[in-house]
């Protein structure tokens, strides 16, 4: 089973993803990638963000398995883990770690921008953006109604 999840700030840490993938891999694995989502500090308009609320719905889990066992079927892709973060969250804190294991770097870097546009469009987590200003729901999960 893909290695995924949904976690309150503080549960997981990408040291100790890292780690667990370490152990894990075997001796055909070349390449590890890593992508990290960090909460930025301005909002698009320019505007100081002062956290960014994460939520997720109760199918985000298998989604994240779905697609981290779809790229996982590749045949020089050996391990992808995708563990999110669903809690408010400050400018500079880590909101995504996804990380990729392959045969070399190329099916590494291939796999990590498919696999945050999926995540991206594909499972239903939603942030709402709170500025100085003002606060908003940013809608990027294309399955939402």
């Amino acid at each position: 089973m893909p290695d995924v999840g949904i976690y309150s700030k503080g549960k997981v840490t990408l040291p100790d993803l890292f780690r667990k993938l370490r152990q894990d891999i075997g001796e055909n694995v070349g390449a590890i990638g890593c992508f990290v989502g960090v909460v930025r500090g301005l909002s698009g308009e320019g505007e100081r963000v002062k956290f960014l609320r994460y939520q997720s719905s109760e199918d985000a889990v298998k989604k994240l398995e779905q697609i981290a066992a779809d790229i996982e079927k590749r045949p020089n892709v050996h391990r992808v883990m995708i563990h999110h973060i669903v809690d408010q969250i400050a400018p500079g804190e880590d909101a995504i770690y996804v990380l990729v294991a392959g045969h070399r770097r190329d099916d590494v870097f291939k796999a990590l921008p498919e696999l945050m546009n999926r995540v991206k469009a594909e499972v239903p987590i939603w942030k709402k953006e709170v500025t100085e200003r003002k606060e908003y729901w940013i809608h990027e999960f294309a399955g939402k109604k």
